[in-house]
């Protein structure tokens, strides 16, 4: 099929061509693009479509805005999405609930969804809470029902649960997943996740000095890629 222009409604300003590499590619047709904005500065001063839009597009890698050319990357609406766990190290845990940002890619078709920098897809835990849990129960030595005191807002806990929480095991066992380091193969799987938190820990922008600490600031900067 010849190559055609695709014009925008209203205008006179061509889109980029769309190539058939694009359109049929076997990856995902939605991605999660990361802002460098907290999940506590998104819930209290969400940004602008504007501000939030993606420079290009995490499928195709079209720029989303380019001087005197029509748009590329477009708002898609806003979906709902609560996130669990502190807001800062000691907090209170809370579930806060805010309003992600979905934009459209004209050049392939993807939806790309911005989300604050402490957001893991598939978990409902922010990336600093499962950290800051991690290493509460592996560095801190609290106990599994502490932890989950600090960190998880259910109040009604089985009686078979009351002294363990297998989230933790659970976030251990996918870190590769979520932090982008493989869990340790030896070791209790406390030790495991001693040796997970302080990788994370080494990620904070600026070290406090206990590895619970770090690890929470840590944990938005080492996702997988």
């Amino acid at each position: 099929m010849p190559a055609q222009k695709r014009w925008r409604s209203g205008a006179q300003t061509p889109l980029p061509p769309c190539s058939a590499s694009r359109l049929t590619g076997t990856r995902s047709n939605r991605r999660i693009v990361h802002s460098a904005i907290e999940v506590k500065s998104w819930a209290s001063n969400p940004p602008s479509c504007g501000s939030a839009r993606p420079s290009l597009c995490a499928c195709c890698g079209a720029a989303g805005r380019e001087p005197g050319r029509a748009l590329v990357i477009v708002g898609h609406g806003l979906r709902e999405r609560t996130i669990e766990g502190p807001l800062a190290p000691g907090d209170d845990a809370c579930a806060t609930t805010i309003l992600t940002r979905r934009y459209r890619c004209r050049a392939c078709g993807a939806v790309l969804v911005v989300v604050p920098s402490g957001v893991a897809r598939g978990y409902r835990y922010s990336l600093s809470a499962i950290a800051w849990a991690l290493a509460l129960w592996a560095c801190a030595q609290l106990s599994a029902a502490q932890v989950r005191e600090r960190t998880s807002t259910a109040k009604v806990i089985g009686a078979s649960s009351a002294t363990r929480w297998a989230s933790l095991r659970r976030w251990t066992q996918c870190a590769l997943a979520l932090f982008g380091i493989a869990t340790p193969e030896a070791g209790t799987m406390r030790e495991r996740a001693a040796r997970i938190s302080s990788f994370v820990a080494a990620h904070a922008p600026i070290a406090k000095g206990p590895v619970p600490l770090d690890a929470f600031f840590g944990g938005p900067f080492c996702r997988p890629h």
